[in-house]
């Protein structure tokens, strides 16, 4: 999914900052380590959430594993809630196809890159 980000939060834990991704038809809030990413408003990003681990660029790109410890769905929207051992990524949509292919406890892999950044996807 490619997005921008459109707020970047302090948390209350150390260490930590939150961010809100705004991507065409879903919203993705995570939370990861301020040292380990560092985004600005306005940063346009691709995310990727898969049960392969993905191309990736050491230093250039963030990327964690966990699990989907949720999957909720309304009457028209639909949430998923991973967990990267203690990091909470939350991805919402009226998009139930985003979700197909994944279920509770399934390890996935979040992936956070800046789109023309040399890396691989």
């Amino acid at each position: 999914m490619r997005g921008r980000v459109a707020e970047v939060a302090k948390s209350m834990i150390p260490g930590v900052t939150i961010y809100r991704v705004e991507c065409e038809g879903a919203r993705i809030r995570f939370d990861a380590n301020s040292k380990l990413l560092r985004l600005k408003p306005g940063d346009e990003v691709v995310i990727t959430v898969s049960k392969e681990a993905p191309q990736f660029k050491k230093g250039v790109d963030y990327v964690a594993w966990g699990y989907v410890v949720s999957l909720k769905r309304g009457d028209s929207s639909y949430k998923m809630i991973l967990s990267l051992w203690g990091y909470v990524v939350i991805v919402e949509t009226e998009r139930h196809e985003l979700f197909s292919g994944f279920d509770f406890m399934d390890k996935i892999y979040f992936k956070v890159s800046l789109p023309g950044a040399p890396a691989g996807t």
